[in-house]
Formats: structure tokens, C-alpha cells, sequence
């Protein structure tokens, strides 16, 4: 099996998919090596501002995304690269099932990771009550009660899509108030179903085989134990960067990796795009992604076919 290829694209989701298909299309060979299909957009459970699409669950945009970098040539593996050696022209990378790769270049495409609340019980319960992906773990909650934590957009968004499934859903934020889209936010209040918590943390959890309750700082209803049988974490994101910042890449103080123009990193023949960088002012947007995923191919291009 032929593992040289022109480039070599980290990460899974659409910046990744979009590179690979702008790549294919300028004759580079490429791989697209991921642990995980689709990232992070996989899970979402409505897009809506995607152009071209008025509705697609994330899920089903990614898996036309990924057809269509298949269809050009693409060849992807589902893996994880786990140290890269070289420079430009010459990379090695490893994988995790033990796969040697070549390539000329690299893209790293590698996204972000859902942040955890840090409770000591919290890594206990995982997958026992404690989920970060509400598409995945959402339907075994069916008329049951469920928690989201969070205020931004990916917390409102997840506790409109439990609202349709669980019997009753509680959105508990920090602050004193939500911080998702505007249209989101004008359709919460019509689910009855559905009550947020302001300006609350939880701080611990309870169960001992399964999760069973939420410890909040503060009571709601003379309350400071909050009965569920599920919660959902939606307190941000990370950027997925530790193999570039091994590499001697340049991040910023939040671990987002740092681009040029072009997508360049401060590594000749290494490439960063979509929400594990600092492009389009952080706008980590699928949009956004896919544009940076284009960008870079075309750098790429330029870099090591016409120079």
C-alpha cells in the first residue's frame, strides 16, 4: 500500500474535507487521518446557516462533505497521527495502528475538543449519566429528565433538540444571561418542557453507578440538589494542538495555533485551517472552515507544485 502522499491532512471534520477536495482537484495525493469522522459539526443536530442548505443535521452534511473528497481520490483513515518528524518535502508521521506516512506536506486540521467541568466524579460517570454530545447520547434520555451546563450557543442549541426527546430539560448557565443565536434564543421560551438557571455553577455531582443528581452552589426552588437522570456539558471548546505545539509550532495564549494570510504556520511546509487556528478572526464557523480548508490547499499548491 502506497502511504507517500503530496499532503497529508490531520483532523476530520470540514476544513479537512474541504482541503482535500480543492487538493484532489490540483492533482496532490492526500490522506485524511482522523480518529473521528465529521468532528465536531457531525454532532450538531440542526444546521441552518450553512449556504445551500435551509436544514441538514451535522451528521448528514459531513457525510456528503466526505463523499465528495472520496469521490476525487481522497483516501482516508480512520486513526490518529501520534508524532510527526521531518520538514518540508519530507515528513514522517506515525499513527496510532502503527501506520508510516510520507508527505510532502502538512495540514493540520485537527479541530477543537468539548471542555469538561473538571468534578471529581465527573471522568467516574462519563457515559453513566455524563454526556458531551448530545446527537450521540440524546436519544437514550426519551422522557426522562436531563441538565445541559452552559450559556453560549451549542448549550441553547442542545437543549432545543433535548426538549423534542427528554420529559423535562434544565439549562443551567453561569452568568446572568444566554449568549446563543437570537433565533435560538426566541424559540427556548416556547419550550414548556424547558427551564434555565441562571447565574448558578453546579460543583459536584451525585451517583454512585449511575448519575443521579447535580450539586448547585446556589439553591433553585429551596433546592441545592437538582434530581436528573442525564447531563449534557457544553462549556466550550479546545483547540486540538498538542501534536503541533510538540512540532515546535507557534499557538496563542488560548492553544489556538497561529496562521498567516494563507494559512501558513511559523513551520515551512506546515498548514493549519478551521477552528484549530486563529484564522477569520476566530469565527469557527463551518463557513469559516471550509474556506480556510481552501485557502490552505491552494497554498499548498503553490508552495510545492509551482515553486
Amino acid at each position: 500500500m502506497n502511504n507517500n502522499f503530496d499532503l497529508l491532512i490531520i483532523g476530520g471534520g470540514a476544513a479537512a474535507m474541504s482541503a482535500s477536495i480543492y487538493a484532489s482537484r490540483y492533482e496532490l495525493t492526500n490522506t485524511i487521518v482522523s480518529n473521528v469522522y465529521g468532528g465536531t459539526t457531525s454532532e450538531a443536530h440542526l444546521i441552518s446557516n450553512y449556504p445551500g442548505f435551509k436544514e441538514i443535521s451535522g451528521n448528514d452534511l459531513m457525510g456528503k462533505m466526505t463523499d465528495h473528497a472520496q469521490s476525487l481520490g481522497a483516501k482516508i483513515m480512520l486513526d490518529e497521527v501520534i508524532t510527526v518528524t521531518g520538514s518540508i518535502g519530507a515528513w514522517q508521521a506515525q499513527t496510532k495502528n502503527s501506520q508510516s506516512l510520507t508527505a510532502k506536506a502538512i495540514l493540520f486540521c485537527s479541530g477543537t475538543s468539548h471542555k469538561h467541568l473538571g468534578l471529581p466524579a465527573e471522568a467516574r460517570l462519563s457515559g453513566k449519566g455524563v454526556s458531551y454530545c448530545a446527537t450521540c447520547d440524546g436519544p437514550f434520555y426519551k422522557n426522562k429528565t436531563v441538565a445541559v451546563i452552559g450559556g453560549g450557543n451549542s448549550a441553547v442549541g442542545t437543549a432545543l433538540y433535548l426538549s423534542d426527546i427528554a420529559q423535562k430539560v434544565y439549562l443551567i448557565a453561569r452568568g446572568p444571561a444566554l449568549k446563543g443565536e437570537p433565533t435560538w434564543l426566541k424559540e427556548l421560551p416556547t419550550k414548556t418542557n424547558c427551564e434555565v438557571i441562571l447565574n448558578t455553577n453546579v460543583i459536584d455531582l451525585g451517583g454512585e453507578v449511575k448519575l443521579e443528581k447535580l450539586i448547585l452552589d446556589k439553591a433553585y426552588q429551596d433546592k441545592t440538589e437538582l434530581a436528573v437522570d442525564g447531563l449534557f456539558v457544553e462549556v466550550g471548546l479546545a483547540p486540538r494542538s498538542e501534536l503541533f505545539k510538540t512540532m515546535g509550532g507557534e499557538i496563542d495564549d488560548q492553544g489556538y495555533i497561529k496562521v498567516d494570510p494563507e494559512m501558513n504556520t511559523n513551520l515551512p511546509g506546515v498548514w493549519a485551517a478551521g477552528d484549530v487556528s486563529d484564522a477569520s478572526a476566530k469565527f469557527r464557523q463551518i463557513v469559516t472552515a471550509t474556506a480556510e480548508g481552501a485557502i490552505a490547499a491552494d497554498s499548498v499548491y503553490r508552495k510545492i507544485k509551482r515553486t
